[in-house]
């Protein structure tokens, strides 16, 4: 129909077009994201050239699979009893269906255009991190950011640490015919270690190695390839000693809750009973930042700490090592929770330690065909209430890794279905050379071992995106 008012190629257009919302909302809008499904969509209803879309669809093995694993989800409906629930659980998965059968059903671009996509990827995720960047950094206190989370004006910062690393992957690729490239892909990294999103920067692990090891092995040296992974080896083990290192406070003066008390009301307006700014209670914070500072936890200690750095207490530092930032501060706060484990509340590795028990708890009772997906969040809350969780009402959520969240959702047969489609498509970008598919695959895989990583509308466009985009072979 369009081709009639806008020349052959009018159905081309629209569907790049679509391509390029898709690639620039993931990294900053939900609208576009929202258009680019709408606008995909009804591209293909004007075409109408269903003869084709039916013979690319069934072609396209991997993407069969994906929707197999939608119409399970659906299935699963059958077993839940909370139908609101689930039928809003499936719109929001809608993405999961609508995605792949509009990018698979349509020529994917040429060369050039492919080219083009990425570079309009790269540029919004340049321009959105240089503006978190800049507003963290520089204007924390008029958009009223406190914690490092909140760097991410977009949306979530998990998601789009892990975009950023794909944007690594891209970035590394084109530096080696254009250097400029380069510093952009020093900036993913500083961006990557500055915001200490851990799924990002296992993201970037897997790209740099990666790449690491494809320019070893094209170059034939195959003895380098074993040192890196020795190398890599090691840093883990360290990794792995370091958090298993308890830290000791070493005390200076007795402590003394009361006057700690009297002085800290004479320093801030906050309520020393009350929570800091991240929601953490206090007093508690005060205590550990005076201890790891200069030992004292009572009113000389805190006399001794400047203006700024009761701000820092107020903002929620409850460490020095903490309120220097970067990545380390970032392993500092992981390794303190490992060993003072007696509230998981506000403590995010301990939380999803506590997730992952509960959910474990549940697919004990409900192992071969889960709970369904509209009796997830209900049968969740119930076997923390159950198991006496010390977590907060607030704080009693959702697995949070996506392979729990399959199994409880619709069994085992259906997490057997995910894991299978997630290998098959490993195993095509091996055969189709492709190392960009390649670690966005072992990436994705990666990071939903300790996210849901599929639901919310960015984390499933994106999954949805990338895994039907290659899918098929990409020119290269």
């Amino acid at each position: 129909m369009l081709q009639r008012w806008f020349g052959p190629k009018a159905h081309n257009r629209l569907h790049y077009l679509t391509l390029l919302l898709f690639v620039i909302g993931m990294v900053c809008s939900k609208f576009l994201m929202s258009m680019g499904l709408l606008l995909g969509g009804l591209n293909l209803l004007l075409e109408a050239d269903y003869k084709n879309y039916y013979r690319r669809l069934a072609e396209n093995r991997l993407v069969h699979l994906l929707l197999l694993f939608y119409s399970l989800l659906w299935l699963s409906l059958l077993w839940s009893n909370n139908w609101i629930e689930g039928l809003d659980q499936l719109r929001r998965l809608t993405s999961l269906f609508l995605i792949p059968i509009i990018i698979s059903v349509r020529p994917l671009p040429t060369f050039r255009k492919t080219e083009g996509l990425w570079s309009f990827f790269l540029g919004a995720l340049f321009l959105s991190s240089l503006i978190n960047s800049i507003a963290y950094h520089f204007f924390a206190e008029e958009f009223q950011l406190i914690d490092i989370r909140e760097m991410s004006l977009f949306g979530s910062h998990i998601r789009y640490g892990i975009l950023i690393g794909f944007g690594l992957s891209f970035a590394i690729k084109r530096a080696q015919t254009n250097r400029w490239y380069f510093i952009l892909a020093l900036w993913f990294l500083f961006y990557t270690f500055d915001s200490q999103a851990l799924s990002g920067v296992l993201t970037v692990l897997v790209v740099l190695i990666g790449h690491a090891i494809t320019l070893l092995l094209k170059n034939r040296r195959t003895i380098w390839v074993m040192g890196l992974i020795a190398f890599c080896t090691g840093v883990f083990i360290s990794l792995f000693y370091y958090l298993a290192q308890p830290i000791d406070y070493m005390e200076t003066c007795p402590p003394n809750p009361q006057g700690l008390a009297k002085a800290w009301q004479k320093r801030s307006n906050l309520p020393i009973e009350g929570a800091d700014l991240r929601g953490q209670r206090l007093q508690t914070t005060i205590e550990r930042y005076l201890l790891s500072k200069n030992g004292c936890a009572a009113a000389s200690g805190l006399n001794q700490l400047s203006k700024d750095e009761i701000h820092l207490i107020e903002l929620g530092f409850a460490d020095v090592q903490e309120a220097q930032g970067g990545l380390p501060a970032r392993l500092f706060g992981l390794r303190y929770q490992l060993h003072h484990s007696t509230n998981p509340n506000d403590h995010s590795l301990l939380e999803r330690l506590e997730y992952w028990h509960n959910a474990t708890s549940l697919l004990a009772d409900h192992w071969l065909l889960g709970v369904g997906i509209g009796d997830l969040s209900d049968q969740m809350l119930k076997r923390y209430d159950a198991r006496q969780s010390e977590l907060r009402t607030d704080r009693r959520l959702r697995p949070h890794n996506y392979y729990l969240t399959t199994w409880l959702n619709v069994g085992i047969f259906g997490l057997i279905l995910f894991v299978a489609l997630l290998i098959l498509f490993l195993k095509q970008q091996i055969h189709y050379k492709n190392l960009t598919g390649l670690l966005i695959g072992i990436s994705l895989i990666l990071t939903l071992m300790i996210e849901d990583g599929l639901e919310t509308q960015m984390g499933i466009t994106i999954f949805a995106f990338f895994f039907a985009f290659y899918s098929r072979r990409v020119a290269q």
